[in-house]
């Protein structure tokens, strides 16, 4: 079980482009137990929108898509599995 707000996973992303096609935003398709959160530089945060319960979902298959600020954008999507530890509530 996790709070609302709970860091579950760090991850990087890079570009080696340079100026606006090297500046790059994430997003986080279709879920609403989880958001993305930018944390420093080219890193981000996954966290929980909302508690987890392992006996309700056990785990969770995530799309992140990353996105250049080129012109037309260049996009790359990368798929996280967070499986949900029970912790016994009763």
């Amino acid at each position: 079980n996790t709070v609302p707000g709970t860091v579950v996973a760090l991850f990087t992303v890079r570009d080696r482009d340079s100026g606006a096609n090297g500046k790059i935003s994430c997003a986080l398709e279709d879920q609403l137990f989880f958001s993305l959160r930018p944390a420093y530089k080219n890193y981000y945060e996954l966290v929980t929108v909302s508690a987890l319960d392992r006996e309700e979902t056990a785990q969770y298959i995530l799309t992140v898509t990353a996105a250049d600020a080129g012109s037309p954008p260049l996009t790359s999507t990368q798929t996280f599995t967070v499986d949900v530890s029970d912790v016994n509530d009763n």
